[in-house]
């Protein structure tokens, strides 16, 4: 290869990881802006801090929402044109954030124009993160696909890294409405970058001109009910209680299309479908994983026993600084030799079912900083192996299936929002029954060790299942 061509080559795949990399970090970074500048926000919208976990969840409902969406309208053909309207919807969100912040106007509007757009905004930038799979999938070689593959896992937390210290230092420096404002110029830079890489995604990509048969939109539409009647009953666990009658309907009105969607299920999938069982196994153990490791009510704990903000943000320095080097570890381990896949297992788990035992130690009054620290790290360190393997298999398996190969991310952001709901119904029955605050959070741990141990059980199930075949066939 000659001297320009190789540089030419350096060049695309530098544009192709920095587009994957802010694929799936931009949402992270508006989320955790929001995180740490809460009581900003509390003042602003002159509502408690508390109710500030409200702009989280519609951030997070509206990504979960595009996620579910995503497959269906994303491919080679359309990318650009979703690129293009996506990136041009979040930035004029964000943009409307920082413009409200300044203008300042009566306090009706702006909770309309602030809750509209994280809605918006976080439903467009989810769009990101299926276009950045997309554009791994049509990598020309395997070692370039894992390399992507490992950066698009780590974009999550980097951002979770960054963020605090963007807020600390840049928006609390020149205000968080300006702050927002150049957050609405990234999608640009996203969107500046995706003709170059979406060219030579395009370029590479299998052929579509064969006729494909007509999409069944019966399954689609009743998955899409599940994940919008799901999104109806956290909210409303979030406003009214989960005793509500409000909440406890929804949660009817979930359950009943969850069943239909899983009966008709058999149905809707063709006999001669080609669907990788090894990958929709490892997102079923990615999904459970998700519930324990979201990180909420560890750090509530936290602060509900007034550690000081210093140990709570170098704690979550920690932990995302342990979970992106896991990640690029596993990612370098799997580039060289495939096999490391399911060795790695041996790490991720044992790190996963220790952090996740230690929570329910946690003492009160919270004295002991360094269990504090060494849990969290431990838990980023399992999920973020658990992560590489995971989406590395499910991307090389996935012989052009678009939904397989967009699935990670829906996986990923609807488990955790599942993950939060879990723990909040927990949280708010384990206090109906009686339990002080602190046994309530104990409650919690107990269900998160449990989500540990059942992933556990099903690798271990499906890792003895091939040896137990010839014998029972014998």
């Amino acid at each position: 290869m000659t001297s320009p061509l190789k540089q030419l080559v350096l060049i695309e795949t530098a544009l192709l990881g920095l587009f994957i990399l802010l694929g799936n970090g931009l949402r992270s970074v508006a989320t955790m802006t929001v995180s740490v500048s809460q009581g900003e926000f509390a003042s602003f919208l002159n509502i408690s801090v508390e109710r500030t976990d409200i702009l989280i969840e519609v951030l997070i409902g509206g990504a979960v929402m595009a996620l579910a969406i995503a497959p269906f309208v994303i491919s080679s053909k359309t990318a650009r044109r979703v690129c293009i309207a996506t990136a041009s919807l979040a930035s004029a969100c964000y943009a409307a954030v920082g413009l409200t912040m300044h203008w300042d106007p009566a306090l009706s509007v702006r909770e309309i124009i602030i809750l509209a757009s994280f809605c918006l905004g976080g439903f467009a930038i989810s769009f990101f993160a299926p276009l950045a799979q997309l554009a791994i999938s049509q990598a020309k070689t395997d070692r370039e696909k894992s390399l992507l593959t490992t950066i698009w896992t780590a974009a999550q937390p980097i951002a979770f890294l960054i963020a605090p210290q963007l807020v600390k230092y840049v928006a609390f420096d020149v205000g968080t409405g300006n702050y927002f404002l150049i957050l609405a110029v990234l999608p640009m830079l996203f969107l500046v970058i995706m003709p170059v890489v979406m060219k030579a995604a395009d370029h590479h990509a299998p052929d579509e001109t064969t006729p494909k048969p007509k999409t069944n939109w019966k399954p689609v539409i009743l998955f899409l009910l599940v994940v919008i009647s799901f999104e109806a009953w956290t909210t409303a666990n979030s406003f009214a209680g989960v005793e509500s009658m409000l909440g406890l309907g929804l949660m009817a009105v979930f359950l009943a299309f969850a069943i239909c969607l899983y009966l008709g299920a058999r149905s809707w999938i063709p006999r001669d479908a080609n669907l990788p069982s090894d990958a929709i196994f490892l997102l079923a153990v990615l999904f459970i994983l998700e519930i324990p490791t979201t990180g909420v009510y560890d750090t509530a704990y936290l602060v509900r026993h007034l550690c000081t903000s210093s140990l709570i943000d170098d704690r979550a320095t920690l932990g995302a600084a342990s979970q992106v080097l896991m990640v690029f570890g596993a990612g370098a381990l799997i580039a060289r030799n495939p096999h490391w896949r399911e060795r790695l297992w041996l790490i991720a788990i044992p790190c996963l079912i220790i952090s996740s035992i230690a929570t329910i130690f946690y003492p009160y009054p919270a004295t002991d900083a360094l269990l504090f620290y060494w849990t969290k790290m431990l838990s980023s360190i399992g999920i973020g192996i658990a992560t590489t393997l995971v989406v590395s298999a499910v991307i090389a398996s996935a012989n052009g299936n678009k939904l397989i190969t967009l699935a990670p991310a829906f996986v990923i952001m609807f488990g955790t929002e599942v993950g939060i709901e879990l723990l909040e119904i927990t949280f708010q029955v384990s206090k109906l029954a009686g339990l002080d605050v602190t046994k309530a959070y104990q409650m919690v741990f107990v269900v998160q060790v449990a989500a540990v141990l059942l992933a556990t059980v099903l690798l271990i199930w499906r890792h003895l299942a091939p040896m137990t075949r010839p014998a029972a066939a014998a």
